[in-house]
């Protein structure tokens, strides 16, 4: 970044700081979408959000007018604006925006993109604020995937696979609660161990599921393999 560009996004910082009604009320057509977000992330790291949530609109506003909303610059405003949004305790409040980064990050990066992935996240959060549990799956399904073909953090993706267990439950969609508890069983096996009380609800639960849903062999065979004390009536 050069001296002139650094030396703008402070001075609008500056004016921000003494004149915020001026500030505020300024053309941001005439200043470039790139000093607005630098400008944006300056507030964020002082925690005016207020200020930030400023920048980062005009930014976002400034980029589509010049290039088009779907552009990479404009979808890297629309990361950064989440984030912000989020440290800003406002997730419900930018409900719209948020959903909107998501839907055009995925559509045009694709699912494994960092900006995707970041904003992904936010939007999680604002999915289960909201107890939209139905939509909440297959961003959670989206985050199993994205762990593993990057950290590949099991213990994350256990986690992950727990809270997907209860969305099914909440949502009642119980032909998907089998495979879910089998990944749960093995990944605890496997990370925490057989002898953990853990290990034990996970697999006490996946054998109630098989008789759940009469699958007895699985259920026979599991009870069998770990001396379960259950009896499926």
């Amino acid at each position: 970044m050069n001296l002139r560009v650094i030396f703008r996004s402070i001075f609008c910082l500056f004016v921000l700081g003494f004149h915020p009604i001026s500030a505020l009320t300024h053309s941001d057509s005439t200043i470039k979408f790139e000093q607005l977000l630098v400008a944006s992330e300056q507030a964020s790291e002082s925690g005016k959000w207020t200020q930030a949530i400023h920048f980062g609109k005009s930014a976002l506003q400034a980029c589509s007018a010049q290039l088009s909303e779907s552009a990479g610059q404009c979808i890297n405003i629309m990361r950064n604006n989440a984030l912000t949004y989020q440290q800003a305790g406002k997730l419900s409040e930018y409900a719209e925006e948020i959903e909107r980064a998501y839907r055009v990050a995925l559509s045009q990066l694709g699912p494994m993109h960092y900006a995707t992935i970041k904003i992904r996240e936010v939007f999680y959060k604002l999915t289960v604020n909201q107890n939209r549990y139905s939509e909440t799956i297959p961003i959670v399904i989206a985050l199993i995937h994205n762990e593993r073909k990057t950290d590949n953090n099991e213990y994350k993706i256990l986690e992950w696979f727990l809270e997907l267990r209860q969305l099914y439950k909440k949502t009642d969609q119980v032909q998907y609660e089998e495979p879910t508890l089998e990944s749960i069983v093995t990944l605890t096996k496997k990370n925490i161990g057989v002898e953990t009380n853990d290990f034990k609800q996970a697999v006490t639960a996946l054998a109630n599921c098989y008789c759940k849903q009469k699958h007895y062999d699985k259920f026979d065979a599991l009870i069998d393999r770990y001396l379960l004390d259950i009896s499926c009536p």
